[in-house]
């Protein structure tokens, strides 16, 4: 299930607090609860959280706000990125490149759908502290740009850090799998 515009961007701040460690309760990501209005519980912090429930809600952020396909805003943006991240093999690319590099990348790709392939998300929690997760997943891609249209097959590699309050990307890599004609 995909969430419209206006939700993805009032959910932008709370984004990664989803599936956010931090003491006090974390918002949830919008779903259809909370889209039609009605109030979401709010979840649990990571530490607490089951690999059930973890994996479910990381599965609901790759969703609903990652493959969503929406041009983000630069301020957006800089809520999700941490100061500097590995980024696509670049290591200790700042926030600033970042932004610049996905604003760029939606100028070229005005179209864009993405859809996670099922089965093919895996959650790790990376630290002793449970607040680094590692998440790698392939997804079906469509992007339309005039008459180019890329689409295929890609794998994305996460990890996130919420040792931050709301979380934030500190490496993102992926790769194409598969081009389809």
């Amino acid at each position: 299930m995909r969430i419209d515009c206006s939700s993805l961007i009032l959910a932008t701040a709370v984004v990664l607090a989803a599936v956010v460690a931090q003491p006090r309760p974390a918002v949830s990501a919008p779903n259809e609860a909370a889209v039609s209005g009605e109030e979401a519980l709010p979840e649990k912090s990571i530490a607490n959280m089951s690999e059930v429930e973890l994996r479910a809600a990381i599965e609901r952020f790759v969703e609903n706000f990652y493959l969503a396909g929406v041009d983000l805003s630069e301020e957006q943006l800089e809520t999700i990125y941490a100061p500097v991240v590995d980024y696509f093999g670049s290591r200790r690319q700042s926030r600033a490149a970042i932004v610049r590099d996905q604003l760029r990348y939606y100028r070229r790709w005005p179209e864009r759908r993405f859809e996670l392939i099922p089965g093919t998300l895996n959650v790790v929690r990376s630290d002793e502290t449970d607040e680094v997760i590692d998440v790698v997943f392939e997804y079906f891609f469509d992007t339309r740009s005039g008459k180019r249209r890329p689409r295929g097959r890609g794998v994305a590699m996460l990890t996130l850090d919420f040792s931050v309050v709301g979380g934030q990307i500190i490496r993102e890599r992926g790769n194409v799998v598969e081009r389809f004609r």
